[in-house]
């Protein structure tokens, strides 16, 4: 498995512990707010929302991923468009599903036995898939994210019998 954390944080300004040290954005509610000296507009978080979704898409297509299954399903606001606990979604629902996620209108892990898309708190994505996607990085690193190497924090254990750490 090859996984990556893909965000729109430059790595140059995490701190010694890879916290990110700068003021920005991280949520669909602070559109409207000044975040870094500017006003988050619906138009600059749709750009960057659908910049994540079209690179997570590209990775599973290089990857030939062709669906991912919705684990650990959380729906408090009980949103129409979030997935039911195990349900196998396609390229063309896996968009809508993020977007969801993304916007916090609900959370869950999507995952294949080989693959994965979590979403984390404050706008971090993390990608993980069974080959390099070389064109796929670089697609997203042309439109503004940044890829680095770096295990989902989401990714339950392979082994039931591993303990967390």
């Amino acid at each position: 498995m090859f996984p990556y954390r893909v965000t729109k944080y430059d790595p140059v300004h995490r701190d010694e512990l890879g916290r990110y040290a700068r003021d920005d954005w991280t949520s669909f509610a602070d559109v409207g707010r000044e975040c870094a000296g500017a006003i988050l507009t619906l138009d600059e978080y749709e750009r960057v929302e659908s910049t994540y979704i079209d690179s997570a898409l590209g990775f599973l297509r290089e990857a030939d991923v062709r669906s991912l299954s919705a684990r650990g399903v959380e729906n408090a606001s009980g949103s129409s468009v979030a997935p039911t606990e195990g349900a196998s979604l396609e390229p063309l629902a896996l968009g809508a599903v993020m977007q969801g996620i993304l916007r916090e209108d609900f959370w869950c892990r999507l995952e294949a036995p080989a693959a994965f898309v979590h979403f984390g708190w404050d706008y971090y994505m993390y990608v993980g898939v069974p080959a390099r996607c070389e064109s796929a990085c670089e697609v997203a690193r042309r439109r503004g994210l940044f890829v680095e190497p770096f295990e989902s924090p989401y990714r339950e254990s392979d082994d039931p019998h591993e303990e967390a750490s």
